[in-house]
């Protein structure tokens, strides 16, 4: 990739653009797509890039409050450049790569999708799914790889020149002589008993047609012959701008078995195409397609719905993915749609918990916590005592999600046991699930003895955690321990105290209202004024 190092003069260069491509940002707020003001500074801020991309690409980073090319902040000295990388950083852009054919369709589209709420472009699969559904490739986010743009962009170009997909040539129309056959939008119906002749026409129907004619077919032995055509037909359509079709054929099979008015020897007709249609060869298909880049979120939604309706038969070929899958956006959409698969998934998910890979076990770990099951907690509870903390940790999330009195008592044993790496995140989980069991335990990190202070995060966190649960059996330490002044420790010694106060307007009992009315008079101005806040807050009887 060329990539020289900028001169003195070039970086105001670099500064001017960045300014111009605020500007534009700010401006695609206002004006609509074909407004003349936008185009004009769309027009500028590519005007002040092309000295920039004449020798080659360009790269810029985002940091959380500036912009770096190389290893130089851009425009340190101006606010507008600092905010353009606070905005961006938030929107999870790390890295800008501007290629030499930018243009200025290319500014306004990025300008107008980063200008969405972050968590609707996170919706949308991110700003670089979204600048590629509308075909914005001279922008590209958090992607050096040039191999990677070079497929992508032929992608991109190979599905604007090709038609449609489903879009197949109609059936030849027929001579008036034809009479045994009637022809309707390319579709066929019988009018006589001549089988073969029948069953030659079928043949010569495309997908496309037999999947127009399946739901308004009267003859029985027709029906059964045009899902016998679909898995044969489905073989031919297993490449990329097909996928569309692809979807199509098992939305209808699925619509098919859903039609509760579907006859006996139907419904297993279309059970049995469906089976023959989800084998292995077409399983890997549709896994490929959805970790392809590029594929508009709509088929990418369509393709989760329809790898979830062939149930088991897909958990296994997903999970070997997952396995080997570097792509970021991928892995995602692989545990998305385990996850939704449910106890569908649980038994091969379970298996790779044996995995020597310790970032495959943490995965799975993660995708058993959201399908949520309460017989997974069994398999994962041993787990908390992994050898590798990030296993351990991705444990501790996934029993905090299902929760019951099994994963309590594990998490409490987690913290008696000494792994005193996993207390914090222990003690939070705790706090999660809201069982009043863990109170007695929570209290007693409180009350435990510190008289060095090494302690006070350890006791916050048990404190936060009552708070959530909100058992009134937690009130009379948290109400000691929001009174208790110290002369030493004394930053420390007011953090508990707040956290108490906080702790105690989470429970909310009115035995309570008293101490904080007390509270509010108390020396320490903090406390009296975070007090009285929290009082201001508290329920009206």
């Amino acid at each position: 990739m060329t990539r020289a190092r900028l001169s003195p003069q070039p970086m105001d260069l670099l500064k001017t653009a960045l300014i111009k491509l605020i500007k534009l940002i700010k401006t695609v707020r206002f004006y609509p797509p074909e407004h003349p003001t936008l185009k004009h500074v769309g027009e500028e801020t590519a005007h002040a890039f092309e000295p920039l991309l004449r020798n080659g690409n360009l790269v810029i980073k985002v940091r959380k409050d500036s912009m770096v090319y190389d290893t130089e902040a851009i425009g340190r000295e101006h606010a507008s450049i600092r905010s353009l990388g606070h905005f961006l950083f938030t929107r999870r852009v790390q890295q800008l790569l501007f290629l030499p054919e930018l243009t200025v369709r290319d500014l306004i589209i990025f300008a107008r999708q980063a200008t969405l709420k972050p968590a609707d472009i996170q919706a949308g699969g991110g700003l670089q799914e979204l600048l590629l559904n509308q075909q914005a490739a001279g922008i590209w986010i958090n992607e050096l790889d040039l191999s990677v743009i070079r497929a992508t962009k032929e992608r991109m170009r190979h599905l604007t020149e090709t038609p449609a997909a489903g879009s197949e040539p109609a059936s030849k129309t027929p001579g008036k002589g034809d009479q045994q056959i009637q022809y309707r939008d390319g579709i066929t119906t019988e009018t006589t008993g001549d089988a073969q002749l029948n069953e030659h026409i079928i043949n010569q129907l495309s997908l496309t047609q037999i999947l127009n004619q399946l739901p308004g077919e009267s003859s029985e032995r027709r029906f059964q012959q045009l899902l016998n055509r679909i898995p044969t037909l489905l073989v031919q359509h297993l490449s990329e701008q097909h996928l569309p079709l692809v979807l199509q054929t098992f939305q209808a099979l699925t619509s098919l078995l859903n039609d509760r008015q579907l006859s006996k020897p139907r419904r297993n007709n279309a059970i049995n195409c469906l089976n023959r249609t989800a084998d292995q060869d077409t399983i890997i298909y549709l896994i490929n397609m959805l970790c392809m880049r590029g594929v508009p979120r709509t088929l990418r939604d369509q393709n989760i719905q329809t790898l979830v309706l062939l149930g088991e038969k897909s958990a296994k070929p997903l999970i070997n993915r997952l396995a080997g899958e570097k792509d970021t956006l991928a892995r995602k959409l692989l545990s998305t749609t385990l996850a939704t698969l449910k106890n569908a998934a649980v038994p091969d998910l379970l298996k790779a918990l044996h995995d020597h890979r310790w970032y495959m076990v943490r995965n799975v770990v993660a995708i058993l916590g959201q399908i949520g099951s309460p017989g997974i907690v069994d398999h994962l509870i041993p787990l908390l005592w992994h050898a590798d903390l990030r296993i351990a940790r991705e444990s501790i999330r996934a029993l905090a999600r299902i929760g019951g009195d099994k994963t309590v008592e594990a998490l409490l044993q987690l913290i008696d046991s000494g792994q005193r790496e996993l207390y914090p995140q222990a003690i939070i989980a705790l706090g999660i699930i809201r069982n009043p069991a863990a109170v007695p335990s929570l209290v007693r990190i409180v009350k435990r003895r510190d008289p060095f202070k090494k302690k006070t995060e350890l006791k916050i966190s048990a404190i936060k955690a009552l708070g959530r649960i909100a058992s009134p059996e937690a009130t009379p330490v948290l109400e000691r321990l929001a009174k208790r002044r110290r002369r030493w420790g004394r930053s420390r010694q007011a953090a508990l105290r707040v956290q108490a106060i906080a702790a105690l307007a989470q429970i909310g009992n009115p035995g309570s209202r008293p101490t904080l009315e007390a509270l509010c008079r108390d020396p320490d101005q903090r406390i009296a004024q975070f007090a009285s806040r929290q009082l201001k807050q508290w329920p009206k009887a």
